[in-house]
Formats: structure tokens, C-alpha cells, sequence
């Protein structure tokens, strides 16, 4: 397994995410404030439309699919995320918002997720995945560094601000599962449209007297990176399913990457502090996440039965 095509495409689906948390911290630190959060979002959602509209017309010269599906799923899903990108550039904005934490919260999305599935999919949740999403918990204690409980009530804003992201992403994620069968590229046409018309909305009624000389080069170019990195995570995703790669250990390999590197960058670009909790709280989340995700569970104790025998 261990070398396979399709695991170099999932890592790099995760080395893409991590980059771009990092780039978001870049952005929230120097705006410094909601409104630049809103610009910032506004110029991810034009790289993402545009590229994914190139992507449609000119390497798959195909046209744009402008189906009830497409436009109201990548519309849902657009504001959302768009949602999403504000108030994570907007968390970083706070002092000592780190990006290690942030990352690691953002995956406890699964545990809403779980509670989607089992409401709207019919999925079960049986007992060894609630473990899992006890493991989950106590990771997340972890990698705050084991927090006296009655500091649990106030936890800095950035975080509360995280949780809401997680449960955002879990909505998002159920609206990926019901929207797989649709076109990627032209998916994500909608959803930079959708993009666009959140952040510009926004902009229009809480920032009318924005002038493009309060944005400096390095809040364009570092969402224009963003923006070109959600195109990259897309087709990395695609890759690395195209080369044979199965959803179980996929998510698996992608979430480790993108939680260990993020925590690494964070470590060397912004001298995070790197504690024994975040150690322990990356160590249980791939425990916890190969006990909580079904088709990983299969696949991991399958092989580890075919090496015990």
C-alpha cells in the first residue's frame, strides 16, 4: 500500500489544506478585522470560479452544467463555505489563535457529522464509533493542553468561533454526499458564485465605504493563493480516487497529513508551541478516526488480521 499512487495524491490533497490554513492565519493576522475577512473570501471565491470555469471550458471544453442540482447544491454549499472562510480568517484575527488547534478542532466536524448521517442518511452509529467520537473528545481535551474543566466555559473567542467552522463543515459534508454524482468542475462554479455574492453581500451592508486602497498586495495575493489551493485540494481529491484509492483509508491518509503538517507549519512559520498535548491529541485522532469511520475500521483490521495470520 505504502507507496501507491493514489496515497501520494491524498497526502498532497492534505499538504494543500495545511497550506492553506497557514495562508489564512497570514490573512486574518494582517487584516486584523471582519472586513478583511470579507475581502479575503470575496477574492478566494473569483480564483475559485474562474478556475474551475477554465477547468470546464478549456480542458474539458465541455459547457457549464446549470442543473437543479449543480446550482442549488453549489449554491447551498457556496455559502456556507463561504460562511466558512470568513469566520475562519476572521478567528486568526485573535490573539493567539493557533493554527495547530484550529486545524484539529475543524476535524471534530465528524462527530456532528455522525449525528447527520444517522438522522438524514439512515446511517447507524454503533457502539465501537461512539467510542470513536469519545476519543474524538478526548483528543480535542489534549490538544488544548488539558484545560482545567471550569476553563472549558471560557475558552477564547477563536475557538468558539472553530466549533461553529466544524459544524459548518459537517452540514457541507452531508451536502457532498447528497450532490457526488454531479459534474466537480462545474460544481465549483456555483460554489465560487455562491462565494462571491456572500462575501460581496456582506461587504455591501457592513462595509459600504470600502475602498480598494485599504487592501494591501499581501491580502490579494495570499487569497488569491487560497483560492487557487481549493482548486488544487479538488483535483488532488479527484486524483487520487481516479489511481485506485478507496474512501476508507483515503480520509485517513489526507486528515493525518493535513492535521500533522498543519501543526509542524504552524510550529516553524508562526512559533507555535509545540506541547505533549498536541502529540497525544494527533495520536488520538487517528485512533479515533479509524474507530469512528466504518470503511477505514474494515480495511485497517482486515490487514492487521492478514498480518496476524
Amino acid at each position: 500500500m505504502i507507496g501507491e499512487s493514489w496515497m501520494k495524491w491524498a497526502v498532497a490533497e492534505g499538504g494543500t489544506k495545511a497550506a492553506s490554513i497557514i495562508l489564512q492565519k497570514y490573512l486574518g493576522v494582517s487584516s486584523g478585522t471582519f472586513l478583511g475577512a470579507l475581502v479575503a473570501t470575496l477574492i478566494i471565491g473569483v480564483i475559485q470560479a474562474l478556475g474551475a470555469l477554465f477547468g470546464v471550458v478549456v480542458l474539458m471544453r465541455q459547457r457549464v452544467r446549470a442543473g437543479a442540482a449543480e446550482i442549488l447544491g453549489g449554491g447551498l454549499f457556496g455559502f456556507i463555505a463561504a460562511a466558512m472562510t470568513i469566520l475562519g480568517v476572521y478567528s486568526f484575527s485573535f490573539p493567539g489563535a493557533d493554527v495547530g488547534v484550529r486545524t484539529f478542532l475543524v476535524t471534530l466536524s465528524i462527530i456532528p457529522g455522525a449525528i447527520i448521517d444517522r438522522m438524514f442518511f439512515s446511517h447507524p452509529i454503533v457502539v465501537r464509533q461512539w467510542l470513536g467520537i469519545g476519543f474524538f473528545l478526548l483528543s480535542g481535551y489534549a490538544i488544548l493542553n488539558f484545560p482545567p474543566l471550569a476553563m472549558l466555559l471560557h475558552l477564547p473567542p477563536w475557538i468558539w468561533i472553530t466549533l461553529v467552522i466544524a459544524l459548518f463543515a459537517a452540514v457541507n459534508e452531508a451536502i457532498t454526499q447528497s450532490m457526488r454524482q454531479t459534474d466537480p468542475f462545474s460544481y465549483n462554479v456555483w460554489v465560487g458564485l455562491a462565494t462571491i455574492i456572500f462575501a460581496a453581500a456582506g461587504l455591501f451592508f457592513f462595509a459600504p465605504a470600502l475602498t480598494w486602497q485599504q487592501l494591501t498586495q499581501g491580502m490579494i495575493i495570499g487569497s488569491s493563493l487560497v483560492g487557487a489551493l481549493v482548486l488544487l485540494m479538488i483535483s488532488f481529491k479527484l486524483l487520487a480516487y481516479k489511481a485506485g484509492g478507496s474512501i476508507t483509508l483515503k480520509k485517513l491518509i489526507m486528515q493525518s497529513t493535513y492535521l500533522i503538517l498543519s501543526v509542524v507549519l504552524g510550529v516553524l512559520i508562526y512559533q507555535e508551541a509545540l506541547t505533549a498535548g498536541k502529540v497525544i491529541g494527533i495520536m488520538g485522532f487517528i485512533f479515533a478516526f479509524t474507530l469512528t469511520d466504518q470503511a477505514t475500521w474494515l480495511s485497517v483490521s482486515r490487514k492487521i488480521f492478514r498480518l496476524g495470520t
